[in-house]
C-alpha cells in the first residue's frame, strides 16, 4: 500500500508542476490580454481538482461526498457534517460559480483557506465545497431540521460572492478548531499578574486566527516604585516587547501571521517612547516590529491643540481613573490633575508638560514616517456607543472599527462579514435593493450564529460574547460601484451615494437583529442599552456634539421610515451592535473588487500578501478603455505611467477624471464618506488615508477634521513619500510586439512600497 501512494504522489507532482508551467507562461500574457487572467484562473481549478481528487477530477457531486468523509476520517472536519442532509447539498453545488473566482482570489484560496490533510498538506477540499463546508459550520447553530436548508441558504449567498464572513470563519467554519470571531479587545490592568495573563490569553486567540486590540493605558511608567519589592518598575515598553515577540513567534499553521495592536492614551508618560516603537533605528529592545500601535484620542488634546495649551503627561500609578472617564468627566478630572501637578501635589516624576502641539506634531512626524501610530478617538467611541450604559469602551480592535465595552472580566468579541456592493448592481451601477436587503438579512442570521458556535479561547471571551451578542456587517465594492456609476471618489455625489447605502445596510441590519430577537430574544445587557430607549446611530451625533460644545457637521438628512423602526428597536434587539466597517483586505480579493471603502489605488498596482504578489488592474477601466477601443493602444502608455491617467497621452479627459489614483482624491473626500458612513454606523469605520504630504503639518487638518466630523477611528496613513512607486522596468516597443515587462511570477512588477495594502502588515487579520 505504502508503495502505491508513494507512486501516486510522484505522478501527481509531475501532473501539477506541468500545470504550474502552463499557469506561468499564461500570466505572462498579462497585461496585453485581460482575458488571459480568466484563462490562468482555469488551469488554477484544474490544478486545485486535481490534487483534491487525488490524480483525478471528480465531478463536483462525488468530489463533495467524498471530501467530507475524507476529512472527517482524517479529522480536518468536525464529525457534525455528517448530521446534514449531504446528497441534499451535494446537488446543490454549482460548479459555475468556480468561474467567478479570479486568479488572485483562486491562489489565495488554495495557498491558505481550502482545507488540507494535517499531515500530507494536501488539499482536500475544492472552492464550491470551501462555501458549502463554511455554509455547514455556521448552520450548526440551527435545530437539525432545518440545518441543511440553511447551509444551502449561505452556501447560494456565500458562493455567488453577494457576501463574504471574516477569515476566521472561512478558516475554521465545519472543523474541529470552530473559532469563528475575527477580533477580540482587552483592557489590561496594572498588575504582573494581568500582564503576563494576558499574554497567555492572546496567545491561544492569536494560534486559532484571533486579531488582538489590547489598551495597555493603565501599565504604570517607567520608574514608578513598585511595592512589595521595594524597587522601582521598568515601564511600559518592555512589556509590549514581551508582546510583540509573544504575536511574532505564532504563525497560525503558515496561513496567517499572529496580529496585534496596542493603545495608548496620549496622557501617559511614555508616549514619546511609545511613538518610537515601529522606527527601525536605536535600541531593537524598545522597538516593536510586529506589534501595531495606536493611541486612543480623548477631546480634551485636541482642543489643547487648537488652543496652543499645554498636555501634561502623567504616570497612571497616580491617574489611575483617566481609562475610564471620556467626555467632560475626563475633561474634568484631567483639568484637576494638571492643577494638582502645578501646585506640588503629585510626586515630580510622575508627570511632566509640553506644548501640545508639539506632542501633536511628534505623532504627525512618526505617522508619516512609520504609518503608525493609527489615531482613533476616545470620546466619539463612548458617547457614540450604543452600549453606554453597559460599559467603558478602552480601545478598538486590529482593524480600528469594533468598539465595544471590556473590564477586567470580559475580553470583547465580535464577529464580521461585509456584504459585496458590487454583486449588488448592474454594470451602469444600479443597486438591486431587494436583493440587498435579502442578503443582509440572510447575513446578520448567519452572524449571530457564529457567536453560538463559536470556540472561544478564553472564558473570559465566552462571557462577553454571550451577554452582548455583537456582531458587524461591513461592505466592500465601495470604489467599483462608483466607477461603475460614473462618478469619481472626490465627487461630492460619492459621499452621498455612500450615505444612502450604508443607511440601507443599517437599516436592514437593525431591522433584522429586531427579528431575531423575536425568534430568539433579546442580547442579556439590552434593557441597560441605549437601544432599549430607541437611540439609533444617527442620534447620537447630537448628543456628541452637546458633550462637546460645539456642532458636529454631518448631514442628517434620511430616506426611510427610522420612526417605525424606532418603535420595534425598543421592543428588543438580538444584537447589541450590528455593524462595523471592516477594511475587508483578503476577502475582497476572492471577491474580487475593491476593499470595503477605499478607493482603487491605482489602476495598475500590484499587491502583497502572504500568498504571494499579485498584479491588479482596474477592470471598470479596462471594461471602458475596451469598449471605446483604446485599449491595446494605450496600454504601454498606462503602464509606463504606472495606472496615472494623466500621464497617459490621449487618454479621453472623462476618463482622467473618474479614474484618479488614491494620491490625487483630495483627503478631505476620504473623510466626508467615512462621516456620512458612520453617521449610520453603530461601532466604527476602518478608514485608510492617502495623502500627498510632504511635511507632517500637512496631516493636521485631515485628522482635525476627522475627529471634528464624528469619526470613532481612521486606520494606515499613507503619504506618498513614504509609500511612492518605484518605476517598473518597462521594455515596450512601438511595433506592438509584447511587452517585455511581465513576470508576475518570477519578478517584482511594482515595487512593494507601492502595494495598495500590504495584508502582511495584519489588517486580513479582520477580514
Amino acid at each position: 500500500m505504502a508503495t502505491v501512494v508513494t507512486e501516486t504522489l510522484e505522478l501527481r507532482h509531475d501532473e501539477l508542476a506541468t500545470l504550474d508551467a502552463r499557469i506561468l507562461a499564461t500570466l505572462q500574457q498579462l497585461p496585453e490580454r485581460p482575458e488571459a487572467e480568466r484563462a490562468a484562473a482555469a488551469l488554477l481549478l484544474e490544478k486545485i481538482a486535481y490534487e483534491a481528487d487525488s490524480g483525478q477530477i471528480l465531478p463536483y457531486q462525488e468530489h463533495f461526498l467524498r471530501f467530507i468523509e475524507r476529512g472527517i476520517a482524517c479529522g480536518a472536519l468536525d464529525p457534525r457534517l455528517r448530521e446534514f442532509d449531504l446528497a441534499h447539498l451535494a446537488r446543490a453545488l454549482d460548479p459555475a460559480r468556480d468561474r467567478l473566482l479570479g486568479y488572485t482570489a483562486l491562489a489565495t484560496l488554495a495557498d491558505r483557506y481550502l482545507v488540507r490533510h494535517p499531515e500530507t498538506r494536501q488539499i482536500l477540499e475544492r472552492p464550491q465545497a470551501l462555501f458549502m463546508r463554511v455554509a455547514m459550520g455556521l448552520a450548526l447553530a440551527e435545530p437539525p431540521e432545518t440545518r441543511t436548508l440553511w447551509a444551502c441558504r449561505w452556501y447560494e449567498l456565500m458562493s455567488s460572492l453577494r457576501y463574504l464572513p471574516s477569515t476566521p470563519t472561512l478558516f475554521n467554519a465545519g472543523t474541529p478548531h470552530h473559532q469563528l470571531a475575527s477580533c477580540y479587545l482587552a483592557d489590561i490592568e496594572d498588575s504582573l499578574e494581568s500582564i503576563l495573563g494576558s499574554a497567555y490569553e492572546f496567545g491561544m486567540l492569536a494560534k486559532y486566527a484571533g486579531g488582538i486590540g489590547a489598551a495597555v493605558s493603565r501599565i504604570r511608567a517607567v520608574g514608578a516604585p513598585v511595592r512589595g519589592i521595594n524597587g522601582t518598575s521598568g515601564g511600559l515598553i518592555p512589556f509590549l516587547h514581551l508582546y510583540d515577540a509573544l504575536i511574532a513567534s505564532i504563525s497560525q499553521g503558515g496561513r496567517r501571521r499572529g496580529t496585534m495592536c496596542v493603545y495608548l492614551e496620549p496622557w501617559h508618560l511614555e508616549v514619546e517612547a511609545f511613538l518610537d516603537l515601529r522606527r527601525n533605528a536605536g535600541d531593537p529592545y524598545r522597538r516593536t516590529h510586529q506589534l501595531n500601535t495606536a493611541l486612543w484620542m480623548p477631546d480634551e488634546f485636541f482642543r489643547r491643540v487648537e488652543a496652543d495649551e499645554y498636555w501634561y503627561l502623567f504616570d497612571p500609578a497616580v491617574a489611575p481613573e483617566l481609562p475610564d472617564l471620556y467626555g467632560q468627566e475626563f475633561a474634568r478630572r484631567y483639568r484637576d490633575l494638571c492643577a494638582q501637578a502645578e501646585a506640588g501635589l503629585l510626586p515630580r516624576r510622575a508627570w511632566r508638560r509640553l506644548p501640545a502641539r508639539e506632542l501633536w506634531l511628534a505623532i504627525l512626524a512618526s505617522l508619516m514616517e512609520t504609518g503608525y501610530p493609527w489615531i482613533t478617538f476616545k470620546d466619539a467611541g463612548n458617547l457614540r456607543s450604543q452600549l453606554r450604559g453597559v460599559g467603558v469602551i478602552h480601545s478598538s480592535n486590529l482593524c480600528t472599527e469594533i468598539f465595544l465595552p471590556t473590564s477586567h472580566e470580559e475580553v470583547a468579541v465580535c464577529n464580521l462579514g461585509s456584504v459585496n456592493l458590487a454583486r449588488h448592481c448592474t454594470v451602469d451601477g444600479q443597486l438591486e435593493w431587494e436583493k440587498l436587503a435579502e442578503t443582509v438579512h440572510l447575513a446578520l442570521r448567519a452572524l449571530d450564529n457564529v457567536i453560538d458556535v463559536n470556540l472561544y479561547p478564553s472564558e473570559r471571551a465566552a462571557r462577553a460574547n454571550q451577554r452582548n451578542r455583537p456582531v458587524g456587517l461591513g461592505l466592500m465594492g465601495f470604489a467599483e460601484l462608483l466607477a461603475r456609476r460614473r462618478l469619481s471618489y472626490a465627487d461630492p455625489r460619492a459621499a452621498e451615494l455612500a450615505d444612502r447605502v450604508t443607511e440601507f445596510l443599517s437599516y436592514h441590519a437593525i431591522l433584522a437583529s429586531t427579528e431575531l430577537a423575536g425568534e430568539r430574544g433579546t442580547f442579556p445587557t439590552f434593557a441597560r442599552s441605549r437601544w432599549a430607549n430607541g437611540v439609533l446611530p444617527i442620534d447620537t451625533l447630537e448628543e456628541l456634539a452637546r458633550e462637546r460644545g460645539f456642532p458636529v457637521h454631518v448631514d442628517r438628512s434620511t430616506t426611510l421610515d427610522w420612526g417605525g423602526l424606532r418603535e420595534r428597536v425598543r421592543r428588543g434587539m438580538r444584537n447589541g451592535a450590528v455593524m462595523a466597517i471592516a477594511p475587508t483586505a483578503t476577502i475582497a480579493l476572492i471577491a474580487g473588487t475593491t476593499p470595503s471603502l477605499d478607493p482603487y489605488y491605482a489602476n495598475v498596482f500590484s499587491r502583497q500578501t502572504l500568498s504571494g504578489k499579485f498584479l491588479e488592474v482596474n477592470p471598470v477601466l479596462v471594461e471602458e478603455l475596451q469598449r471605446r477601443g483604446l485599449w491595446e493602444r494605450l496600454l504601454p502608455d498606462l503602464i509606463a505611467a504606472r495606472g496615472d491617467l494623466r500621464a497617459v497621452p490621449d487618454c479621453p479627459p472623462d476618463l482622467v477624471e473618474r479614474f484618479p489614483t488614491a494620491y490625487q482624491i483630495p483627503p478631505e473626500a476620504y473623510v466626508e464618506v467615512a462621516a456620512r458612513v458612520q453617521k449610520w454606523v453603530d461601532m466604527g469605520v476602518s478608514r485608510n488615508l492617502y495623502h500627498a504630504a510632504d511635511r507632517p503639518g500637512q496631516l493636521s487638518a485631515v485628522y482635525l477634521a476627522a475627529w471634528r466630523k464624528g469619526l470613532k477611528s481612521t486606520y494606515y496613513c499613507f503619504v506618498r513619500p513614504r509609500m511612492e512607486v518605484e518605476q517598473s522596468t518597462v521594455a515596450v516597443n512601438k511595433a506592438r510586439r509584447r511587452p517585455q515587462w511581465v513576470q508576475l511570477v518570477e519578478q517584482e512588477v511594482l515595487a512593494r512600497e507601492g502595494a495598495a495594502c500590504a495584508l502582511d502588515n495584519g489588517c486580513e487579520s479582520c477580514q
